[in-house]
């Protein structure tokens, strides 16, 4: 039996995966990165690097940085998701086509 690659096989038919970093800003409060990274394990991808930095001391607001392998359609899917979690404010990704950068990561 063959492996499932993703949890949205159709998704990745036509498109190739490439590695991609996320950037989603949040409340710096009890429970989001367990919510945050557990979106990513519902759905069945990968968090190949995870770090998280309080970014606004007055606003309580943390950066949670992911790097992940996805297609740009599964990314953008991701994002969406993402943005409806409550203590989400923004979101960002961009490829990453360095090695060197997503290694250090």
């Amino acid at each position: 039996m063959k492996k499932q690659l993703s949890a949205y096989p159709e998704a990745t038919k036509n498109e190739q995966l490439e590695r991609h970093i996320m950037v989603v800003w949040v409340d710096n409060e009890a429970g989001v990165l367990a919510r945050v990274s557990g979106l990513f394990s519902g759905r069945g991808y990968n968090i190949e690097s995870l770090a998280v930095a309080k970014v606004d001391e007055e606003k309580n607001i943390s950066r949670i940085t992911i790097a992940t392998n996805g297609t740009n359609s599964v990314i953008e899917q991701i994002k969406a998701q993402l943005l409806k979690l409550i203590p989400v404010y923004k979101v960002a990704s961009f490829p990453v086509d360095d090695k060197s950068i997503f290694r250090e990561l």
